[in-house]
């Protein structure tokens, strides 16, 4: 296989990558979305997603093949073993035929500019359900917190004539006894 052919296959790739993060970055707006407007229905673990995770996968590793595969047939430069060679897309589009480079350079700063809001993405989610986390954590305290306030005279006692017989020195709130 010519260093054409893999160029186009690189492209190919770098298109279907493209099209796999559309599609994700699609999935998770929407998920985000439903998220906010607090849709039960809408909130469950999506496949869908798993999957194009699982294709994304599948398209890198198939790159980093072909991308061997195109790093050895690379002239070296003077003085660089193979081993050493850092292979990006700039070198391999300045291999190929002046049209063809720049459709590659183009289809790849596309997928490029598609991966880095997927990552903006997913670190939204993550400041979101951090922010959900701590919130649920800092409710559940306050309540909890409530609740363990037995010292506080101005607050129901439910505790507080069994304390009193006890000897524990606790004076009575307004509403100890349920009255006013």
């Amino acid at each position: 296989m010519s260093l054409n052919d893999q160029g186009r296959q690189l492209e190919q790739s770098f298109a279907r990558t493209a099209n796999l993060l559309r599609q994700l970055l699609q999935g998770m707006k929407a998920r985000r979305t439903a998220w906010i407007s607090a849709r039960p229905s809408t909130l469950q673990p999506s496949p869908e997603l798993d999957q194009l995770a699982q294709k994304l996968a599948g398209e890198e590793r198939a790159r980093v093949e072909l991308l061997a595969q195109i790093a050895s047939m690379l002239s070296l430069p003077a003085g660089v073993s193979a081993s050493e060679l850092h292979l990006n897309v700039t070198r391999i589009a300045g291999a190929l035929p002046t049209l063809q480079g720049r459709s590659l350079r183009r289809t790849a700063d596309e997928a490029t500019s598609l991966a880095k809001t997927v990552r903006a993405e997913v670190a939204l989610g993550a400041r979101l359900l951090r922010f959900t986390q701590q919130a649920q954590d800092s409710l559940l305290a306050d309540v909890a917190g409530a609740t363990n306030e037995r010292n506080n005279a101005n607050a129901y006692d439910q505790h507080a004539r069994l304390r009193a017989a006890l000897g524990h020195g606790v004076r009575t709130g307004k509403l100890i006894d349920g009255k006013v």
